[in-house]
């Protein structure tokens, strides 16, 4: 039996909506790898035969997927809740999860091959003795990142995944296990899910039953999604009414061609660049009785002339100058389009001739890059919303938590932008001429909820009352 068989048996699972995206998830797979089978291996025909060439690369799919994936979430990032206490209990559980580093790699895997999901999940729940009740007294919350290949949409609206099954794969003792869980919504619109295990045995799957104590149908008393899906908001051009996303370089990859070529051509002119050699065909061996070889056949620097050669052509050589620095030139002009059109806007990468660097990461706030990266951020909010939602809930309802997400508030980090520090001037000169309160200023630079806003705002003041305060004069 195989996984997509048990989902289409028992969950009406639609295999054709993979199906209609397997052939572009597995060439974006290669291009983050940088590994191509049918273009970074190629031949150089030498005169005589096909010698196998490897072609070097940028690794520029993995490189674009990174760097946007630093510009929109880093440690400046924040996640307000509405009070202290929810702030502080959200903070512990965000360091134990490493949340900042799930997130960023959230968002470069979806950058990287168009879709990735976190799953949400509680484990060292106890049962007590009437098994009525849970004992959630040592129960801990888990985020597991899901790849797109083991992805599998239920039902989505508006492109929108609001049923999903999610696979994951485990070894033991030697033993290949594939561990399913499948999120569906019950009659009450509350998500349930249902947990299957199967053991791999010559590419079959046996389902067995689990013994580590992991509930096979787990009601979350919710209709909060426990998972979250990312992907970058980017129109799907490749294929229609599919829930599926399109990675930052899926319209570019003749331009990450191009920039690999260039780069291999840089490698190539230095290796064979030194001089290359022609050699009449039959001065490739010499007969001492076992016609012994005179040079590597797979040297590329030695062309093999055709016969008819005369005497005066038995060796002839050619030696120019290397031509490295109009090479980069042009690597530098690849790069320059291909940045482009991921959305960096125009120099944005550059080669030295020994590294790869990027911009100075200050831009305006008119400039493709600052476009490109709200954009982006509106699709990630939502994901990020959706998974910080699922864990405090987890942590809460099934743990000792008890975090509070109604007004919740997402700040990103726009300090790369060059007139952050002018929109703060701008709005310091709106609380002066009392368009604008210092609460709202809070809020907006800041990124605080109203109610944590107040509270600094009263900290500030009691810690250094001004003549207005002591006197009882201050109306705001």
């Amino acid at each position: 039996m195989k996984l997509v068989e048990f989902l289409k048996r028992e969950y009406n699972y639609n295999p054709n909506i993979k199906d209609d995206i397997k052939s572009y998830i597995e060439q974006w797979e290669s291009w983050y790898e940088g590994n191509v089978r049918d273009f970074h291996n190629y031949f150089i025909y030498n005169g005589r035969e096909k010698v196998s060439q490897k072609r070097y690369t940028m690794n520029m799919a993995k490189e674009i997927s990174e760097d946007w994936a630093d510009v929109l979430w880093s440690e400046k990032c924040k996640i307000s809740m509405k009070n202290n206490k929810s702030q502080q209990e959200f903070n512990n559980l965000a360091d134990d999860l490493g949340l900042d580093e799930v997130i960023s790699q959230a968002i470069e895997k979806s950058g990287a091959l168009g879709t990735c999901a976190v799953v949400t999940n509680v484990y060292d729940l106890l049962s007590n003795e009437d098994a009525m009740t849970i004992d959630v007294s040592q129960a801990k919350t888990r985020t597991d990142i899901v790849d797109v290949d083991l992805i599998f949409p239920l039902s989505w609206n508006n492109k929108t995944i609001t049923e999903c099954a999610f696979g994951s794969v485990e070894y033991n003792d030697g033993n290949k296990y594939i561990v399913l869980s499948v999120h569906k919504l019950n009659d009450k619109g509350n998500y349930v899910i249902y947990n299957h295990l199967f053991k791999e045995t010559n590419s079959n799957l046996t389902e067995i039953k689990n013994d580590d104590g992991t509930i096979s149908e787990f009601d979350t008393l919710s209709n909060k999604k426990w998972f979250a899906i990312f992907k970058p908001n980017l129109t799907n051009n490749l294929f229609k009414n599919n829930p599926f996303g399109i990675p930052h370089y899926a319209n570019s990859i003749d331009k990450v061609k191009a920039v690999d070529i260039a780069f291999d051509a840089i490698h190539n002119e230095v290796q064979d660049g030194r001089k290359r050699t022609f050699v009449r065909a039959d001065l490739l061996n010499y007969d001492d009785g076992t016609q012994k070889m005179v040079f590597d056949p797979n040297d590329t620097s030695i062309y093999v002339l055709p016969k008819g050669a005369t005497k005066d052509d038995l060796i002839q050589s050619e030696s120019d100058d290397l031509r490295t620095d109009k090479l980069i030139g042009t690597l530098n002009t690849c790069l320059n389009i291909l940045g482009n059109s991921v959305g960096f806007g125009e120099n944005h990468y550059h080669f030295d001739g020994t590294n790869l660097s990027t911009a100075t990461a200050v831009i305006s706030s008119n400039s493709k890059m600052f476009r490109r990266k709200k954009r982006l951020e509106v699709g990630y909010e939502s994901a990020i919303f959706d998974l910080v939602q699922a864990i405090c809930y987890a942590s809460s309802t099934f743990g000792t938590n008890n975090i509070d997400t109604d007004g919740m508030v997402i700040l990103f980090d726009d300090s790369i932008v060059e007139d952050k520090q002018s929109e703060s001037t701008r709005a310091l000169e709106e609380v002066s001429a009392g368009v604008l309160s210092k609460v709202e200023y809070r809020m907006k630079i800041f990124g605080e909820t109203e109610e944590i806003a107040k509270q600094k705002i009263e900290e500030i003041r009691t810690s250094n009352p001004t003549m207005s305060d002591l006197l009882g004069t201050d109306n705001e």
